[in-house]
């Protein structure tokens, strides 16, 4: 008779491949997953779906609304108008003043929503100051707040798919902060790139192309720039985001509870109404996050886990050296993320990871922290992240990507060989 552990490995393999083909969106093959965990008696109904009821989703759904609310009240738009003012059209200062504040917004909110903000402030800018050229902007900005967004448990959700899939496996999680002493100093390595080789490389990449035709929506244009919020609203909205991010500083209260909390103020004061919750809130990554947290459950009941670990042992044969086996697997998260969603990437590899350091006695935090980070830097294609994705309003070729952001990946593998090891030993 098969083991219910071989049965949760094939149904992940071919999870793996639905993710991969995608003939079915993302979140109906992680609850295809599920079903199909309960099904073949993998594991029970209660243990598959406990995702769908787990803290990390309520975490994630909560900040997305606090995001929603940021761009409705105004003051996303207003932070970017101060980055304008500050730049005094010069782009170089333009293009890191955008960076690091965008970046630091999306340590706290989400960092799709803040990247749409400040790519309509971008196209705005840049109709109005022939200085500022937007295929010089767009692309490092994504990065930015993919760097700024891995640096907190909630900026964005590979760091809360990973650590869903280490509290399911191991009984361990990530603090609010864990993540932010590396994710900083990525941060601040990117922004050192982008400084005094980035900006300068990614010109001599598209220098001379055409640039593309802004969208001529003049009204939606003014709306970003032009528009009167109402200042109320906007001093509501700023003092509680100020507020949430004292509490996550301070973990006076739970972090999921704190977002919930937060939320709910957004919805009371009239700061976005339910309605706009329904029509923007980011539903298909709710979905997909628990039914990938309930796949990593039945996986650990099932122990299929512990045969997968089995099964990577064997192929590195006698090589027990943590760092050996924290680069390979840090390297193979990178690859895979240039091709496949972030959080898949994360699936694949972390479980993986977690079950070798049971076996080896290495430190289950270091090794998730590593991996997380090499999924949630990954943009040398556009198929990499939804960030990066969004990009190409500003008409970069596929190969921009690859030269532009390849140097800047290769740099960030090494930092994280260097940087988590340092925060958080292997061992």
């Amino acid at each position: 008779m098969v083991s219910p552990g071989i049965i949760g490995l094939i149904v992940l393999l071919l999870m793996v491949i639905l993710f991969i083909w995608k003939p079915i969106p993302a979140p109906a093959t992680g609850v295809l997953g599920c079903v199909l965990m309960v099904l073949f008696g993998v594991s029970s109904f209660e243990e598959t779906f406990s995702g769908f009821s787990s803290s990390i989703v309520l975490l994630m759904a909560s900040a997305m609304v606090v995001g929603i609310a940021m761009f409705k009240t105004g003051a996303a738009q207003i932070i970017g108008r101060m980055v304008i003012r500050l730049s005094h059209g010069n782009e170089m200062l333009f293009l890191m003043a955008s960076c690091i504040v965008s970046g630091l917004l999306s340590m706290f909110l989400a960092n799709t929503a803040i990247l749409a903000a400040f790519i309509s402030i971008v196209d705005s800018v840049c109709r109005t100051s022939p200085k500022i050229k937007q295929r010089n902007i767009v692309l490092p900005l994504a990065c930015s707040v993919m760097f700024g967004g891995a640096s907190t448990l909630i900026g964005c959700t590979p760091q809360l798919t990973a650590n869903g899939l280490m509290s399911e496996m191991v009984g361990i999680e990530m603090g609010m902060w864990d993540l932010t002493g590396p994710g900083l100093s990525l941060f601040a390595i990117f922004l050192l790139y982008l400084y005094f080789i980035g900006y300068k490389h990614g010109k001599s990449i598209w220098s001379g192309r055409k640039s593309v035709e802004m969208v001529d929506d003049e009204e939606k244009l003014r709306s970003v720039i032009e528009a009167h919020y109402d200042k109320r609203q906007v001093r509501l909205m700023l003092l509680i985001t100020a507020v949430m991010i004292v509490s996550y500083i301070t973990s006076v209260i739970p972090p999921a509870l704190t977002a919930l909390i937060a939320a709910l103020l957004c919805v009371v004061l009239g700061l976005c109404s339910v309605g706009d919750i329904e029509r923007e809130l980011d539903w298909k990554t709710v979905v997909f996050l628990a039914s990938c947290l309930g796949l990593a459950n039945a996986l650990t009941v099932s122990g299929a886990g512990e045969l997968i670990g089995d099964a990577v042992a064997g192929l590195l044969g006698d090589v027990r050296s943590p760092m050996v086996i924290f680069a390979v697997l840090v390297m193979l998260t990178l690859f895979i993320s240039q091709f496949i969603t972030n959080s898949t990437a994360i699936i694949i590899t972390l479980p993986i990871g977690l079950s070798l350091c049971t076996m080896y006695g290495f430190s289950h935090m270091a090794f998730c922290i590593g991996i997380t980070l090499a999924a949630s830097i990954a943009c040398c294609t556009p198929l990499a992240a939804a960030q990066i994705t969004m990009t190409q309003v500003a008409g970069y070729e596929f190969s921009d990507y690859l030269r532009y952001c390849l140097p800047l990946t290769l740099i960030c593998y090494v930092a994280i060989l260097i940087v988590v090891p340092l925060f958080f030993p292997l061992v």
